[in-house]
């Protein structure tokens, strides 16, 4: 992340922007968030799923071959506002980790980016909060249209690397947070709606 402040609150070097979606869909997407606001919430998943994520983003998946979760909720992308709910979905904590605050220093060897041959991973999304977010519990939302949700930054846990477990993004200093690492490097589409009036206000 050479553009953007690193998120010390999430316990790892290994810190990704991803700026991947198409210019229509962040258009989109801005227009949205410019008409019902946005919120972030966690995403975690197993390492072996995250190549097509990140090159697709995240989809509706409940009901399809592609479901590897149960839909307790319903169908939907499923997060969690708690890092520590979504950590546990990336698989952090079974046999080779264990979920804590303080992080423990893994292995390095520098000649490899990463070391490990055991990694886990986690996704930073930020979601319209329209009504097609259903904030089911305080530890469990599920978004039901994959327009309303964006990827914002990827996480990578190595041997020995946990997760901090106090990140819970309905507080006002965690969102700041990540608004600041945001705000350093990506510069949102601005909305058509908005682009008009400001040629309006210009132009009278």
């Amino acid at each position: 992340m050479d553009c953007v402040q690193l998120l010390k609150c999430m316990s790892t070097p290994h810190q990704f922007l991803l700026l991947s979606s198409p210019p229509a869909q962040e258009k989109e997407f801005q227009e949205l968030k410019a008409q019902y606001g946005s919120c972030f919430a966690f995403h975690g998943s197993s390492i072996e799923n995250w190549h097509a994520i990140i090159r697709q983003g995240l989809i509706v998946a409940s009901g399809t071959k592609f479901q590897i979760n149960g839909a307790a909720h319903g169908k939907g992308i499923y997060l969690s506002p708690l890092s520590t709910y979504s950590f546990s979905y990336s698989r952090m904590g079974h046999h080779l980790h264990n979920l804590q605050t303080p992080v423990a220093k893994p292995s390095v060897d520098k000649n490899r980016f990463l070391s490990s041959s055991h990694l886990n991973c986690i996704a930073l999304c930020e979601v319209i909060q329209s009504p097609e977010l259903h904030k089911k519990t305080n530890e469990i939302w599920v978004v039901t249209k994959e327009s309303h949700i964006c990827t914002r930054f990827f996480f990578v846990y190595e041997d020995g690397q946990v997760g901090s477990s106090v990140v819970d993004m309905t507080h006002s200093k965690w969102c700041r947070l990540v608004e600041d690492a945001l705000a350093s490097c990506f510069m949102p589409v601005v909305p058509s709606r908005a682009r008009e009036q400001a040629h309006l206000n210009r132009t009278s």
